[in-house]
């Protein structure tokens, strides 16, 4: 079976030079208070940390448990923050977020980001028809982050 993917991309302009952004984007609390959902982010090295989300679908609510790795780091510059959830009986799904940040005139820093949702078993089946609450929580956290500088 073909694996399904959703990919989101976008950009945002911060007034805030880039080491600030840096620092919070690796920060577990804020983290933590941006994604939808999660219970805690804790750090378990410089490069993983493992965070606990509570999803609702209709009446069921589960807990995930979620290994997030920092990959292809180039501090203060640009990341990968790559994740690993099991879902039980219903399978897996990757997500990669690719960030990168750009420093611009006037201590502005442009962080712009691609990420990419892959899933197996039942969550590649399901994956097209989540790609809106998907996207949407993708877009969530960079928003509730960038609020929340």
């Amino acid at each position: 079976m073909a694996e399904n993917q959703i990919q989101i991309e976008d950009s945002y302009t911060l007034d805030h030079p880039r080491d600030e952004i840096w620092e919070k984007l690796n920060d577990p609390e804020i983290l933590a208070a941006c994604i939808k959902g999660c219970a805690f982010v804790t750090r378990e090295s410089a490069q993983k940390f493992k965070a606990v989300i509570r999803a609702q679908f209709g009446e069921l609510q589960k807990d995930f448990s979620i290994d997030l790795d920092v990959e292809d780091s180039c501090a203060p510059a640009q990341y990968a923050l790559s994740s690993q959830v099991s879902a039980g009986l219903l399978g897996k799904a990757k997500a990669v977020a690719d960030v990168q940040l750009e420093v611009l005139e006037d201590n502005k820093t442009r962080l712009h980001y691609v990420a990419t949702i892959s899933g197996r078993g039942v969550l590649n089946k399901a994956l097209p028809l989540i790609e809106g609450a998907a996207v949407r929580r993708v877009r969530a956290f960079f928003d509730a982050f960038v609020e929340h500088l």
